[in-house]
């Protein structure tokens, strides 16, 4: 095992402390010598261990071995040395698989991380603490921009995510609440990356992930590519859909027959409510940009998309653009089915002669600000950089602040 800086391993029990060198009760006059020699090597062994299990890194996991050692031959006793030993292994385990899942993250290999999240998860599936680090592995491993991106993990991470925000909105609550200092901010940052993990597999899925965090109290309701992300999902996911169904059943410059009047404006409606939504998101995106320098740019891609939805619903038009965006923070995000109700105004075309203009849509930019945030409020795509050092039990005070420089 590679060594390590911080990693303090806890006796389970003050018993194990108090504990002599291993007693010799047996009695040279009743035993043979096979059996002395036996006694001795068991003697020996706890010793080992004892001596050895809390002092430097290197002596823990000389004294991991000679415990692995003495559990494998002694296993049947079930006597105060073993349950010692047993109960440091078990402490010993987890301070370590704890210490390389986070050198996992710290180092960007998220495909570790999730190797070694997911045994741990196998053996303990409520663990929270476990499933916080693999969301933020699960963020960073799309979010970082010097990492490669490995889409396969996108499933698994958005299994963890969703069990975590179960447990969390069922009352539960990780050891401490470690990427993001509160319940709400972390519940923002798990939606925020629901939403992430899972706009290719189930775009649906992504978008009610991005509502759910710019409806909550954290981080990401505030930041602009929560927007950017989920009027993203709307125009490929739905605004694309609609408009295809509409050239099809409706092609320009022929007439529309009478009896298939109501099915045109029905259509119409529809994609009116989504390019609607569209506005809205964008709105707020550009809103929460602001004059920023550092959203310059993507401020741009965002306002030009967004004066071509504008305008496209109020009658070619840009008049009261800037009002809605100075204003759209004020206002509950815009939900599907919570749409406002056409107008003449907000028609997106002249009439029902045949020859109106098709509905707009566009090929979602690459740079409109909807990459996934590199740079939030606080940062939850690298984890503590110092390795967790657990917190020493009552019963272990003869242990607390030791450290080991190795493991």
């Amino acid at each position: 095992m590679k060594n390590v800086s911080r990693l303090l391993v806890i006796a389970a029990l003050a018993t194990a402390f108090a504990l002599p060198a291993f007693a010799q009760t047996t009695q040279p006059t009743t035993t043979t010598a096979a059996s002395a020699q036996d006694d001795q090597a068991k003697a020996d062994l706890y010793n080992k261990w004892r001596t050895n299990y809390n002092g430097s890194a290197e002596q823990q996991k000389v004294a991991y071995e000679a415990g692995k050692d003495y559990v494998s031959k002694y296993g049947a006793d079930n006597d105060a040395y073993l349950n010692a030993v047993k109960k440091w292994i078990a402490k010993y385990e987890a301070a370590t698989r704890d210490y390389d899942l986070r050198q996992s993250l710290s180092k960007k290999d998220y495909a570790k991380a999730f190797q070694i999240g997911d045994a741990w998860l196998n053996e303990q599936p409520d663990n929270l603490d476990v499933m916080l680090l693999l969301a933020s592995a699960g963020y960073g491993n799309l979010a970082t921009a010097d990492a490669p991106k490995i889409k396969n993990l996108n499933p698994d991470a958005a299994r963890v995510v969703r069990h975590a925000i179960e447990l969390i909105e069922s009352g539960k609550a990780p050891t401490k609440w470690e990427l993001f200092p509160t319940r709400d901010e972390n519940l923002s940052f798990l939606y925020y990356t629901l939403g992430l993990v899972s706009q290719e597999t189930s775009p649906t899925d992504a978008a009610t992930a991005f509502v759910k965090a710019a409806q909550s109290n954290g981080n990401y309701k505030k930041d602009p590519s929560t927007y950017t992300l989920l009027a993203n999902i709307y125009e490929t996911n739905e605004l694309k859909k609609l408009v295809d169904e509409y050239a099809a059943a409706f092609p320009p410059n022929v007439p529309i027959p009478d009896e298939k009047k109501p099915q045109y404006d029905q259509m119409l409606a529809q994609i009116g409510r989504v390019q609607d939504r569209i506005i809205d998101a964008y709105a707020r995106a550009a809103a929460l940009m602001g004059n920023d320098p550092k959203f310059a740019a993507p401020k741009k891609a965002v306002m030009t998309k967004l004066s071509l939805y504008y305008k496209q619903r109020h009658n070619d038009s840009d008049a009261g653009l800037n009002e809605l965006v100075a204003n759209v923070l004020n206002t509950p995000l815009m939900l599907p089915g919570q749409e406002p109700a056409p107008t003449q105004s907000s028609s997106s075309t002249s009439g029902t002669d045949g020859n109106a203009a098709k509905p707009a849509t566009t090929t979602p930019a690459t740079n409109t600000g909807a990459k996934p945030a590199v740079t939030p409020t606080t940062k939850p795509t690298t984890p503590p950089q110092k390795p967790p050092v657990s917190k020493a039990t009552p019963a272990a005070k003869a242990v607390a602040g030791r450290t080991t420089s190795g493991h």
